[in-house]
């Protein structure tokens, strides 16, 4: 009997032990669980293809091997109260840029609504084009409904910025501002106002200025006004493009054939391989179109860039602006709609690539722009192992090469001139 106690005792001591020991285990675990960070996941493979920068110097190339990529991400976001039109929960607006070469950096202004709704200019400057440094209001709206679409050019060391002010509701204005450091500025108010009658009886607004042999050029848009319905668009008329020049920048003079084209949406001008391009807003993308002169364009458009079709620019681009630098038309930037509504917009840009197209597995990839001067291709994990093709169009000649997908980032570095991809 003695002996059998002994047995149960020591059993009951075993299984306290084991019990003690499983706990500590699960503790231990918990622990682990509890304080120690998540495993990371592998990143996803991606496919870098660099120097497929390919500005363009000649209209030509757009139909014969570039072709338009977006940033992999916004240039700039709405961050500032100034930019945050209907809060946190609608995310702010920023749109219309207009960007400048000067003094050893690149200076852009750009349209922010505020979250009282009314929208002002705002400036912002930077060393590469891709990284801002953002400086505020420039022109605040002060007792105007709203001011925006900057348009600058500096003259004999005077900067002159033509942008629309709407003193109230939507009724546009084209008012102008000097600067002679291009952060401090006098407001001098409208320049072009609407007509009495005709085309521009309701508003005038939005102007792209030039200033060229000794003389300031503007084209901007405008409405007619529907007599039974004041401070309303008159149905049917659509808004069109003018055209003014001025021998000073302050007094304008209205060409008397306008308008020179019509139903179109905000436009920049811009002089490129001796002609005059135009870009297009639209809820499908970039329309772009040329013309001989100032006042003769061809009747209709083509679509630059379409929307990528997914949520970054939904429901189109508004208020385009074409970056020229040393006569080569080297960048596009825009207001990327998110909403339907365009009034949550974010400012992108877009750059002329050599047309290199990728497929993985036989089913084509989305490429982005990394950079100025590369594109990348973020892929799923799944198509690890398969074969990535690569191929490049231009006319008169079409290179192809493969590799294999892997974890990690590969690299391929282009030559133009050859076609040739080469594995770095």
């Amino acid at each position: 009997m003695a002996e059998n106690r002994v047995k149960r005792t020591v059993s009951l001591g075993r299984v306290i032990l084991l019990e003690a020991f499983t706990i500590a285990i699960v503790a231990n675990v918990f622990l682990v669980i509890l304080f120690l960070p998540p495993p990371v996941p592998a990143p996803a493979p991606s496919i870098v293809v660099d120097n497929v920068q390919s500005p363009v110097g000649s209209l030509s190339q757009l139909s014969n091997g570039t072709v338009w990529m977006p940033g992999q991400q916004y240039l700039l976001e709405p961050a500032l109260d100034s930019e945050m039109a209907g809060g946190v929960e609608w995310g702010g607006n920023i749109y219309a840029p207009d960007i400048f070469a000067d003094d050893g950096m690149y200076k852009m202004w750009y349209g922010g609504q505020s979250s009282s709704g009314h929208d002002s200019i705002h400036f912002a400057t930077s060393a590469d084009r891709v990284t801002w440094l953002k400086h505020g209001t420039a022109i605040p709206a002060g007792a105007n409904n709203h001011v925006n679409d900057p348009s600058v050019v500096k003259v004999n060391g005077t900067y002159y910025m033509y942008y629309t002010t709407a003193p109230v509701a939507e009724l546009d204005e084209v008012w102008l501002a000097t600067s002679d450091d291009s952060f401090s500025w006098t407001i001098h108010g409208q320049v072009i106002g609407p007509n009495e009658t005709g085309w521009t009886s309701l508003k005038v607004g939005r102007p792209s200025v030039l200033h060229e042999a000794g003389i300031f050029k503007m084209w901007y848009d405008g409405s007619e006004e529907d007599p039974a319905n004041p401070g309303h668009v008159k149905p049917g008329t659509g808004r069109h493009i003018g055209y003014a020049t001025s021998p000073d920048g302050l007094n304008w003079t209205e060409w008397p054939g306008n308008p020179i084209f019509l139903h179109s949406g905000a436009i920049d001008v811009e002089h490129v391989d001796g002609k005059y391009v135009v870009l297009e807003e639209s809820g499908s993308g970039i329309w772009w179109r040329t013309g001989t002169n100032e006042t003769d364009f061809e009747p209709e458009g083509w679509l630059l860039f379409g929307n990528t079709g997914t949520a970054f620019d939904a429901y189109g681009h508004v208020t385009p602006f074409v970056m020229v630098e040393g006569g080569e038309w080297v960048a596009t930037y825009t207001g990327a709609a998110t909403v339907q509504g365009w009034n949550r917009n974010r400012i992108d840009a877009w750059y002329p690539v050599a047309n290199i197209t990728a497929s993985v597995g036989g089913q084509p990839a989305r490429g982005w722009a990394m950079s100025r001067t590369a594109l990348r291709w973020t892929l799923d994990a799944a198509v690890l192992g398969k074969v990535a093709r690569f191929d490049y169009h231009r006319i008169g000649l079409a290179t192809t090469t493969s590799l294999t997908v892997a974890a990690g980032t590969r690299t391929l570095y282009f030559t133009p001139g050859s076609g040739a991809f080469n594995l770095l």
